[in-house]
């Protein structure tokens, strides 16, 4: 099985372990048709925030992955941070 979908996205991200603070890192890919592109993804009580590290180039903007990374992972650890549990450590979601 390919990790690249035939159309649409795959993100997939896996927590980054580190000293505990009030702070959650994700990194991994997010896996395009023709490209799989390198995504950091971080998490506070402040908000979400995701940085593609390569130009997607096509159809699809950077800016636009990144809003949607944010967007998924910030659903995935809203309820465990708010509750003092420790967020899920690998999330995968096609688009």
């Amino acid at each position: 099985m390919s990790l690249r979908p035939s159309s649409g996205v795959r993100f997939a991200v896996d927590r980054v372990d580190g000293e505990p603070g009030p702070e959650v890192v994700y990194r991994g890919f997010v896996h395009l048709p023709d490209a799989d592109l390198p995504i950091v993804v971080r998490a506070a009580d402040s908000g979400v925030t995701a940085v593609v590290e390569a130009d997607p180039g096509g159809a699809r903007s950077r800016a636009d992955l990144e809003r949607a990374a944010a967007a998924l992972v910030r659903a995935v650890v809203r309820a465990p941070i708010a509750e003092g549990r420790r967020p899920p450590r690998r999330i995968v979601r096609w688009r």
